[in-house]
């Protein structure tokens, strides 16, 4: 049973190829971009992009759908991640001037 209160129960989808797993090995320990996408579809689910600076450019290194903008929420998915990296430490993390993304960088990688 799933009640609304309950923070667990949200839903989340976490994509990463091998590929994008190898880039982010290889670029993600300076500067990395949290972007995200709102209300771009019928269904209002928040997109949320990791990208790093490669010699091409900017390229997606995973994404994440949740079913809502919160903190835990983002927080999961960048566990995540992080999970299938788990020496991934960037120095610096670009993010959308959002408290929940904010708080959810600051958690996940304290002291960055």
């Amino acid at each position: 049973m799933c009640r609304p209160d309950d923070q667990a129960s949200s839903a989340i989808l976490v994509h990463q190829s091998c590929f994008q797993q190898r880039l982010l090995q290889r670029y993600g320990d300076s500067v990395c971009l949290l972007d995200a996408t709102y209300k771009t579809t019928l269904y209002d689910l928040p997109m949320f992009m990791m990208c790093v600076l490669t010699n091409c450019g900017y390229v997606v290194v995973g994404e994440f759908v949740t079913a809502d903008e919160q903190s835990p929420s983002i927080i999961a998915g960048l566990k995540a991640l992080q999970q299938h990296t788990p020496d991934w430490k960037p120095q610096f993390v670009m993010a959308d001037f959002s408290e929940a993304q904010i708080t959810a960088v600051e958690t996940v990688f304290p002291g960055q």
